[in-house]
């Protein structure tokens, strides 16, 4: 089962980091996705969140702690900007 979860999530990561990267690069977003305002903030989401799924399959992930604190902190720091882009790229409802 742990591995068909590994696999499943580096199979996503790999779909949303190529997303983003379309996203970012052409200022495109899914149009299922009507809630996002700022396409480029919907890849940088997409991206740093797909790069962090990527990096937890086990051989990436052991290949991460050999690197040491700083790439551990490095996906921790993806995490983080990805859910400041989600926040920041969301439409607010509109006051009346």
């Amino acid at each position: 089962m742990s591995t068909v979860v590994d696999y499943t999530t580096f199979a996503v990561g790999c779909l949303l980091a190529l997303a983003g990267l379309i996203s970012l690069l052409a200022g495109w977003a899914p149009t299922w996705l009507r809630h996002v305002e700022r396409p480029r903030l919907f890849g940088a989401w997409a991206l740093c969140l797909g790069t962090f799924c990527v990096t937890q399959l086990p051989a990436l992930r052991t290949e991460v702690i050999k690197l040491g604190d700083p790439a551990i902190d490095a996906c921790v720091v993806l995490l983080l900007i990805s859910a400041a882009a989600l926040l920041l790229g969301l439409r607010r409802p509109r006051r009346q």
